[in-house]
């Protein structure tokens, strides 16, 4: 029997748009945390999700990141049905939302105008050394709070890091199911697939990640055809809450770009 978990949204900006973003958050995150960025597009339809088990949807914790891409796809193409979203859905993921994003334009089952990886890459397998680190803890050991101050790269501001912080804690879920999108995360390896991918594609990355590394944006980078990388100077896994401004140019560009390829 199909799965059908329709997740938990909230829609910000302009509800009348042509242009539906979708934001699907990392891991240890609720929707509450891709509202800071989904803000900063006004003039579309913005939702924010909040992923299997997470936040206010219902479900177990997945495993495999194809389990939520499952949902990811069901909850669009019912909101497409009820026209709350527009046939004209650019996806936007960060870090494990990236990895699903990927995996959602990989299998095809619904169409999307491009897609953009925030922190993120098609290979979490071989990019990720502090989850591989965390694989020799109990799961019930681990506290979110714990990998929060890797978050940052080498020029952020004290204030910034502090607010940035205070956000990732109070709005993400319980440790336990932190831990468990890690090793989800981990898991994820489509990097070889992943040329595949023929739709407009944008890479957002922090120079300094220590979470997802660099080479994972790049790997994919030059595995996506025409696909366009966007490498911010000084940040980390948080640049998007880091150099909003940059991050905000550059995917309205990348919006731009996407309208015009498919008018």
């Amino acid at each position: 029997m199909e799965r059908k978990n329709m997740l938990v949204y909230e829609c910000v900006g302009n509800k009348a748009s042509e242009i539906t973003l979708v934001f699907l958050h990392g891991s240890t995150m609720t929707k509450e945390g891709m509202l800071v960025l989904a803000k900063a597009f006004p003039d579309y339809n913005c939702m924010a999700f909040d992923l299997t088990a997470h936040g206010k949807s219902a479900g177990e914790e997945p495993e495999n990141l194809d389990v939520f891409a499952e949902d990811v796809e069901y909850t669009i193409t019912q909101l497409q049905q009820q026209k709350i979203a527009s046939e004209n859905v650019i996806l936007l993921g960060y870090s494990m939302g990236g990895a699903i994003t990927c995996e959602v334009a990989l299998r095809k089952k619904i169409a999307l105008k491009g897609i953009v990886f925030l922190g993120s890459g098609a290979d979490l397998k071989n990019h990720t050394p502090l989850v591989d680190a965390l694989k020799a803890m109990p799961p019930e050991q681990f506290r979110t709070a714990d990998i929060t101050g890797n978050l940052f790269g080498l020029n952020t501001p004290k204030q910034d890091v502090e607010k940035i912080e205070n956000m990732f804690l109070t709005t993400k879920v319980d440790d336990i199911i932190g831990y468990g999108d890690l090793m989800a995360s981990n898991r994820y390896n489509r990097l070889e697939e992943c040329g595949e991918i023929q739709i407009p594609t944008l890479l957002v990355q922090g120079s300094d990640d220590k979470i997802v590394l660099p080479t994972a944006a790049v790997e994919t980078w030059k595995k996506i055809p025409g696909s366009e990388l966007l490498m911010i100077p000084y940040k980390g896994h948080a640049a998007i809450f880091e150099d909003p401004e940059t991050v905000k140019n550059g995917i309205l560009a990348f919006i731009a770009q996407c309208i015009l390829l498919n008018s």
